[in-house]
């Protein structure tokens, strides 16, 4: 998934973030990370669902280059 693909997808979470909605990303069909925008802000919370770490970020800019990182480096066994 490019950059400017998650950019997109995170910009659309936060512009709803009046209501819970969660996105997740995925590798080889496993579940990575899961992000949702803190309700009536723009922040977004990053979740790995691998280790349970939650990282947040107040730019879609930070938290997208974050997420492709660690998409590109997760390794499956």
């Amino acid at each position: 998934m490019s950059l400017e693909s998650i950019k997109e997808i995170l910009e659309t979470v936060c512009f709803y973030n009046t209501v819970n909605i969660t996105q997740t990303f995925s590798k080889a069909k496993e579940a990575l990370f899961a992000v949702v925008c803190v309700k009536n802000t723009s922040t977004l919370e990053v979740t790995n669902l691998q280790t349970g770490a939650v990282e947040y970020f107040d730019s879609v800019e930070e938290a997208a280059i974050a997420i492709e990182k660690e998409i590109g480096a997760y390794n499956l066994a």
